[in-house]
Parts: structure tokens; sequence; C-alpha cells
């Protein structure tokens, strides 16, 4: 089910509830996840929104964090595994970076409706979507709950929409 878009001022925000199956995200103990795709060493887009996120998660209680975290998808494929989560752990050591396959990318981009091709101005460099998704575990499933496409996020707007989630 989706439901419109929400905007405010600069703020938008697609509230839906989108299932899905595909294995890595959601794979502990957290009941909330925040998702992002980007690349390691992404300077101009997923450093600002990666500080961001470190922000809004510093500012939630201990009891919260315990349920809540953050995974950082990486689209590069880069040839070193380690470095979406040395990416991921320079904004907080307790987000954790991913590392796709191009075949496992495929599948969680599709899902997820993601965009990106290698920049025509630099070939070291990837345009792509810079959504924020906020996803709830329950009962076994997983489901795309929130999606934020517009920057600068409003914080605020998404503590309130962890908090909500956390007491469904």
């Amino acid at each position: 089910m989706i439901v419109p878009t929400f905007f405010t001022k600069g703020f938008s925000r697609t509230s839906l509830q989108k299932e899905f199956k595909l294995p890595l995200v959601l794979n502990d103990d957290k009941d909330i996840k925040l998702l992002f795709f980007g690349y390691s060493g992404c300077a101009d887009i997923c450093t600002p929104r990666m500080q961001d996120i470190s922000t809004l998660y510093k500012s939630l209680n201990s009891e919260t964090t315990k349920r809540v975290g953050l995974e950082f998808l990486d689209i590069s494929t880069p040839d070193d595994e380690t470095l979406p989560n040395r990416f991921a752990n320079f904004f907080n050591e307790d987000f954790k970076g991913i590392y796709l396959d191009k075949n496992t990318l495929r599948d969680y981009t599709k899902v997820f409706s993601v965009y990106f091709s290698k920049s025509l101005m630099d070939k070291t460099e990837y345009d792509h979507t810079a959504n924020l998704y906020l996803i709830k575990r329950s009962k076994n499933k997983k489901e795309i709950r929130y999606i934020y496409n517009s920057y600068p996020y409003n914080l605020h707007q998404i503590k309130l929409d962890i908090e909500e989630l956390l007491h469904e």
C-alpha cells in the first residue's frame, strides 16, 4: 500500500508498507533500520547525509538505539570488501556498511528502486539515488515503511516515525 508523498518546506517522505525478502537487511537484533545506498568515499552526496543520520542516531535514547540501526549499502562493489563498513563506521561505530556483489546489488536496487550509474564527468564517481529508507521487521517479515526523498532531512520527523514504528 502506497500513501502519497508528504511535502513540507523542502521535506518529503513517502509512506508505504512494502514487504521484501532480501537476506542482508535486518539480519540482526534490530527491529528498525535506516537504509542508505551510496558509495564509500562519496563526498558530495553521501558524506553530508551520513553525518545527518549520525546526528539523528546520537539524539536517540539508549533504549531506542538498541532497537534501531543503520545499514549503508555500497553501490560501487569496491575491490576491498571492508571499505563500506569502514566508511559507515567513520560516521558512527554502530553503523554497518555492507558490501554487495553485483548480483545481490541488482536485487536490492530493484526492490528499493535505486538508480545509479558511473558519472559521465568522473569515472571514479557515481550518480545515484540518495533516498533514506526506514525499514521495520516484525513477525519474520521486513517492510519498507517510509522513504525520505529530499534533503536536508527533517530529522525531527524521522525521529517521530521511528518512535511510532517502535510502538506499533
